[in-house]
């Protein structure tokens, strides 16, 4: 960096980028994606504690794991935020974000929503241009974007 200042979005993006893995899925872009709504309706630490579960050996395990480890990176590391020692593993995380002073609690929760924000964005990106969606965004160009694919059908064969 050599003592240039990054701007925090500059800062957000980077971490972001750190967490995805190279090749992008169709099911983690969605998770991706839907992950600031996670946070916002469910809370930062509920959010947390679902990455934490959901970390398992599968491939989408390991792509949660990435997350949460990148959440716990970025509160007791970029932000300092949470005391890193207090927290060097996911559920010491959990307890330490529940000790959290209220207004700290609120502004680590705003910085996790705009990392989640970055993930989905930069999920969206990298799927696109690894060919992902092309044929969606093929059939929506040539008619004004009336076509839709089969992720906006529902079972019984109608749009959503």
């Amino acid at each position: 960096m050599s003592g240039q200042v990054r701007r925090v979005d500059q800062q957000m993006a980077s971490a972001a980028a750190a967490m995805l893995p190279e090749k992008i899925t169709k099911e983690l872009r969605t998770r991706y994606r839907q992950l600031p709504v996670q946070i916002r309706m469910s809370g930062m630490a509920a959010t947390y504690a679902y990455l934490l579960g959901k970390s398992t050996d599968s491939d989408l395990g390991r792509a949660y794991r990435r997350v949460a480890e990148g959440i716990r990176h970025h509160l007791t590391t970029r932000s300092g935020l949470v005391d890193g020692a207090k927290a060097n593993t996911g559920e010491k995380l959990l307890h330490a974000l529940a000790d959290l002073d209220p207004s700290v609690y609120a502004r680590a929760s705003a910085e996790v929503q705009a990392l989640a924000g970055w993930l989905g964005r930069l999920a969206e990106a990298r799927w696109i241009a690894t060919g992902g969606d092309t044929k969606r965004n093929a059939s929506r160009n040539a008619d004004g974007g009336a076509q839709g694919d089969a992720d906006d059908e529902t079972p019984g064969g109608g749009q959503r």
